[in-house]
């Protein structure tokens, strides 16, 4: 019974070998090939680039679940620029072109020899002196600009005037003006400050 199986096997088996072989063409046999030379490829270059070494760290992500973490990283991105539409694109592209212009205007603007300057007063810690004086000297300059604005009118009212005749007389008569008189006075007054100031600066 068995010996009658067994032979009455073989010519099936014969025959699904033969149905197999026929229905292999060609071209699957050269795509199959063709596949398995690439799978070589792959595996040879796992190799050689140290992929064994990698194993043990992506366990270690899967264990952990910081490799899922990165997937979703992924999709998010991935989902951020399926939403984006050609405006946003545009408006992004945009703002990077303006960013690189101001980076490139900084650069031909000489801003390597401020940062030096700056780097240089902070290492004497006169950045430090300059940042406590800072609101201070913000605080005077709309009286400087009064100043300079004084000076510049008197030089006009300077000229406009007569030659002086010189001699002691005209000098009594200048001195004899109570408006005179005053702006001598209020000269006095920041001379007298500057010296003090001047002397504390020596002791």
């Amino acid at each position: 019974m068995s010996d009658n199986t067994s032979e009455a096997t073989v010519p099936e088996l014969e025959r699904v070998m033969q149905a197999a072989k026929d229905s292999v063409t060609d071209d699957m046999i050269s795509r199959l090939a063709e596949n398995s030379a690439q799978a070589l490829d792959l595996l040879d270059r796992l190799n050689r680039s140290g992929f064994d070494r990698a194993l043990p760290i992506l366990e270690r992500l899967l264990d952990n679940g910081d490799l899922q973490r990165v997937v979703d990283i992924a999709r998010t991105v991935a989902a951020a620029e399926d939403a984006m539409n050609d405006d946003m694109v545009g408006r992004v592209a945009q703002m990077a072109a303006e960013a690189l212009s101001v980076v490139d205007r900084l650069n031909r603007s000489g801003v390597e020899r401020l940062i030096d300057i700056l780097d240089r007063l902070n290492n004497s810690g006169s950045l430090d002196i300059l940042a406590d004086k800072l609101p201070r000297m913000i605080e005077h300059i709309e009286m400087i600009d009064r100043l300079a604005g004084c000076l510049s009118l008197g030089a006009e009212d300077a000229k406009a005037l007569p030659p002086s005749p010189g001699g002691i007389m005209a000098m009594l008569r200048i001195m004899g003006d109570a408006e005179n008189q005053a702006a001598l006075q209020f000269l006095m007054s920041i001379g007298k400050r500057m010296s003090v100031s001047c002397n504390m600066d020596k002791k």
